[in-house]
């Protein structure tokens, strides 16, 4: 049997982008025929719900499942908006007993049965929920602003995630100012890279069509706009690589294609 991926969508600066990442990501990645679980390991400051648009389907999170007050099946949400998707939230408030570590390793190691992709969208805190739950992950992507002392704080992410012994590290670049990046009032694509000792897997330019989905609960590619946005094109774009698929780092971004030139079953 095929087991799935677990990948680990983290950065010790808040505010880089990380849940949107997640969501966005999680959507692209069932459009393309996979079955997703995105996971919130945010505990205390779930709003992965929120960007997918489950803010009022949640009854059981991750913390239930791991102390057998509901089943796992319980707990995972199907994302109706998308087929293939689905969701685990973290619990609204941090509880008060620290979980074993292996309880996370045994749940995920059982998830892995059932889905392609986990994705899960981490805490800006090194909290033992964060340490457990990198843990069960394979891979991890690095998310950072486009922004010289976002990228420090990417770097020391990716010091302790390389600790921790994850040997798989990618970095995210969002919101990406290419007009800035031409006039040096930013660091270009180029710098970036030289500045991070983490490899590059994808560039998100700064786009308020994120803000505009996010807020209604609309994930990429869920509108009904004829013309994919920049966002969306540069996390398809994301989603390729992660697929193994050798895709240049702009392609259709500065002009995104109609949607249904996309090959997504939405």
């Amino acid at each position: 049997m095929a087991l799935g991926r677990v990948i680990f969508i983290t950065s010790f600066k808040g505010g880089v982008g990380k849940t949107t990442l997640s969501a966005n990501l999680s959507s692209v990645l069932a459009g393309m025929g996979h079955k997703i679980l995105t996971v919130d390991g945010d505990f205390g400051m779930r709003c992965l719900d929120m960007a997918l648009g489950l803010e009022s389907d949640v009854i059981y999170d991750i913390n239930d499942v791991i102390n057998g007050k509901c089943r796992v099946e319980d707990a995972v949400i199907p994302c109706g908006k998308t087929q293939n998707l689905f969701f685990l939230a973290s619990p609204m408030w941090k509880p008060e007993n620290i979980l074993p570590a292996g309880r996370f390793m045994d749940l995920f190691k059982y998830l892995r049965t059932q889905f392609d992709y986990i994705i899960i969208d981490s805490s800006a805190e090194e909290s033992p929920y964060y340490l457990s739950l990198a843990s069960a992950a394979d891979d991890a992507l690095v998310v950072s602003l486009h922004q010289s002392m976002s990228i420090r704080a990417a770097e020391k992410t990716g010091i302790k995630l390389r600790a921790l012994g994850f040997r798989n590290l990618r970095l995210i670049v969002n919101c990406y100012r290419n007009d800035f990046a031409k006039g040096e009032a930013l660091p270009a694509v180029y710098d970036l890279i030289n500045l991070s000792a983490i490899k590059l897997l994808g560039v998100i330019p700064y786009d308020q069509n994120v803000v505009l989905d996010q807020e209604k609960g609309v994930t990429a590619f869920g509108t009904a706009d004829r013309h994919a946005s920049p966002y969306e094109a540069a996390v398809y774009n994301i989603a390729c690589r992660i697929k193994g698929k050798n895709v240049p780092l702009f392609k259709n971004v500065s002009k995104p294609k109609k949607k249904h030139r996309y090959p997504l079953a939405f």
